[in-house]
């Protein structure tokens, strides 16, 4: 046989050894799907259960207590669009009454949430011992929401970690460590626990989305749905929030810069679908930026001081909750990956120096760290030549996440004291809200923690609010109960038009009124005058006196 016949048939032959290779894997890979699959299941079943830690604490007494301030916030906005189908709540009068906010919130999760209702409210049982919350759909559909999107999130992981080949075209030795360290990091788990409707959830879900989809597009997988999958999901995070999603959104574009040379069709592709959906939110919520004046950026940060998720991180040790040990060789682990060829290894790096950096600036930013960590993973433990090696030095990783399970499911006693005083506060604060029903309009004013969830219950709108927006109703608050005297407190009740003052734990407004003001008060301040019998007449207050937790005043004219 001649040269050219020789080098045709040994071509014939690579080429059926290939078919044949791949033919080999693929019998493998449906070998494996099932109880991968079933593997992936458990630990979304696993994802979900860990998410109702706090169960006891959000449903009590067949009533919802949400976990943070601002989700009573988001649940007024689903109870707007409840009652009239279509509505996108753009401003909310329920906080800062009269200016109230143009807020930030937006209608993705309002709508989801309101279709998770209507979905409850067909299926759930009418009979049997569940048949009790049929008439708190729009509560429960509100606790559900961030679960569900944990259980979303954790089974992406799972798919997106299974499919990655690495470094040999041979999958991830522990993909399942993604998804698994998804289901049970506490971060995570707070951002998308059991009656938490928060809009960090949603972006969750749509950053992994987003994450995922940018690995694959500077990769040599990269295809066209890739570049929809990551266009839209990068368009829907800038929708829910211009906050997290523009900066990691910005970081991501000027990292992957070197690759849409040689992907610019899939670019182009995902270019579209990032205008489409950003330019739709802009279209259905007027999303626009607003900045405040130089008296209120005082104020707003002597607020943040005062809200846990603003603070800064007090150890750098206290990150390992999240990710686990492993977090301590990420360096190393991907400088050598990437000497190795693994490009993406000095990605996902680049993304981890910032988001621990954010982190460090503020908690709040410690579920994106530990989503990007997350991400790196495959790449960290690919460095590992064996299954056994990786297995062992995953485990042992993990035990900064169990010793702060360990703390949250057993809590010592001064704790577990706090929680019994903090639910009976809210169970109070509950039948408060219900005295203050009325067909009329009656604003109130309350400390600001608590306002979000009593407009709620009550359907009163308040001064103060969680939202940063109504940072002018939140100082106004302040100074009320914080106040001396009695006709600056009157001026404040006059231009708020309130007809109710709500009296509450008089050492916790004055400690957190003074930190807003930064100043103490120079006598005995109207937080303590309200729970007198009589706060005397100079005030012009009258109503409730046999209550233990809270107190329901009116304004009256007062005396000349």
């Amino acid at each position: 046989m001649s040269a050219g016949g020789t080098k045709v048939a040994d071509g014939v032959d690579d080429a059926l050894q290939s078919d044949e290779s791949v033919t080999v894997r693929l019998e493998l890979g449906a070998k494996m799907r099932p109880a991968s699959l079933a593997l992936l299941l458990l630990l979304a079943l696993l994802a979900l259960v860990v998410r109702f830690h706090n169960l006891t604490d959000v449903l009590i007494g067949g009533k919802f207590y949400f976990v943070d301030a601002d989700c009573y916030s988001r649940m007024s906005r689903v109870q707007l669009v409840a009652s009239a189908p279509g509505t996108v709540v753009r401003w909310q009068g329920f906080e800062n009454w009269p200016e109230g906010v143009f807020s930030h919130a937006t209608a993705p999760l309002d709508y989801a949430i309101f279709g998770l209702e209507r979905v409850l409210h067909w299926v759930w049982p009418t009979r049997g011992r569940l048949a009790g919350l049929g008439a708190e759909t729009l509560d429960l559909a509100g606790a559900l929401i961030s679960p569900l999107f944990g259980v979303l999130l954790t089974l992406g992981a799972g798919f997106w970690a299974f499919g990655l080949r690495m470094k040999g075209g041979e999958r991830a030795a522990l993909w399942w460590a993604v998804p698994f360290l998804v289901a049970v990091s506490p971060p995570l788990v707070h951002a998308t626990v059991f009656g938490r409707p928060d809009h960090q959830s949603l972006l969750l879900l749509l950053l992994g989305v987003a994450l995922g989809a940018e690995q694959r597009l500077q990769s040599t997988h990269r295809t066209i749905g890739w570049a929809w999958a990551g266009g839209l999901a990068w368009g829907a995070a800038l929708w829910v929030s211009l906050y997290e999603p523009l900066i990691l959104g910005g970081v991501c574009l000027l990292l992957g810069l070197g690759s849409w040379r040689s992907a610019k069709i899939e670019r182009l592709h995902w270019l579209v679908a990032v205008l489409l959906l950003a330019g739709m939110g802009h279209w259905v919520d007027g999303i626009s930026v607003v900045l405040p004046g130089a008296v209120w950026k005082e104020a707003l940060g002597r607020w943040g001081g005062t809200v846990g998720e603003l603070q800064h991180l007090q150890h750098l040790s206290d990150l390992c909750s999240g990710t686990g040990l492993l977090l301590w060789l990420t360096l190393p682990a991907l400088v050598v990956s990437g000497m190795r060829g693994e490009r993406l290894a000095f990605w996902w790096l680049a993304l981890l120096a910032l988001l621990g950096t954010l982190t460090v600036w503020q908690i709040r930013w410690s579920p994106y760290c530990v989503l990007a960590f997350v991400g790196s993973l495959p790449w960290i433990l690919a460095l590992g030549s064996a299954y056994w090696p990786q297995f062992a030095t995953f485990v042992l990783s993990l035990l900064p996440l169990e010793r702060a399970w360990e703390q949250t499911i057993f809590v010592s006693p001064t704790v577990a004291q706090r929680r019994h005083v903090d639910r009976s506060e809210w169970i109070g604060a509950r039948y408060c809200a219900e005295r203050m029903r009325s067909d009329a309009v009656e604003p109130f004013i309350a400390a600001w923690w608590l306002s979000p969830a009593l407009a709620y219950w009550s359907k009163q709108p308040g001064v103060a609010g969680s939202s940063h927006e109504g940072i002018s109703g939140i100082m106004d608050s302040a100074r009320f109960f914080l106040s001396t005297n009695s006709v600056e407190a009157r001026e404040i009740l006059d231009a708020r038009s309130v007809r109710i003052v709500v009296a509450s734990d008089s050492l916790r407004i004055v400690e957190n009124a003074s930190a807003l003001l930064g100043r103490m008060p120079t006598s005995k301040p109207l937080a303590e005058r309200l729970w007198q019998p009589d706060p005397g007449p100079l005030w012009g207050l009258e109503g409730e006196s046999n209550v233990v937790l809270f107190r329901l005043l009116r304004p009256t004219p007062l005396t000349r």
